[in-house]
């Protein structure tokens, strides 16, 4: 092999052997964006976006303790109201990736003015925690397991239901 080609075979390589510990340097960061994703896909109600992000076989179990499945998450996803005023925001809280899965504990916090019986706009808060679980199938990250483990729900700054499992 000519001497001009083994140095970028070597960089090359060694990037390749680098790339999965660069990729794993900030997990939180990783993970934050694919929450970002399933936002995305959840708010344009696009069942090919979602599919990219939950696993075939993932399960939810919310905090009642009720399991879902990933067609009942894409059967949720088509009844969800469009709405200017909603605001939704996933913050990662901790991850740690150990080999191809990953644990996430993330919380969702959530807004929006909606009337109530009374017929007056009211403003609306939910703060819900989860612990989530994610493997690396095919080269992707697709979230297969997700336990929520607290909800709050706020009514005009008041707490208007408070759950934890």
């Amino acid at each position: 092999m000519p001497r001009f080609l083994r140095l970028p075979m070597m960089i090359s390589a060694a990037l390749a052997l680098a790339s999965p510990a660069l990729a794993q340097a900030d997990p939180a960061a990783l993970f934050q964006a694919r929450y970002a994703d399933l936002r995305s896909a959840m708010q344009e109600k696009d069942a090919a976006k979602l599919s990219a992000v939950l696993a075939p076989d993932y399960t939810m179990t919310d905090i009642q303790g009720e399991q879902h499945d990933a067609a009942a998450m894409t059967e949720r996803m088509g009844r969800m109201p469009q709405s200017a005023g909603r605001s939704v925001e996933t913050r990662v809280l901790s991850a740690t990736i150990t080999g191809e899965s990953a644990a996430v504990e993330q919380e969702l916090t959530g807004g929006m003015t909606r009337a109530g019986a009374d017929g007056v706009e009211h403003r609306m808060e939910l703060q819900l925690r989860s612990s989530d679980t994610w493997a690396l199938r095919g080269g992707n990250w697709l979230l297969v397991r997700s336990v929520q483990k607290e909800l709050t729900v706020k009514r005009d700054g008041e707490v208007f239901l408070h759950q934890q499992n």
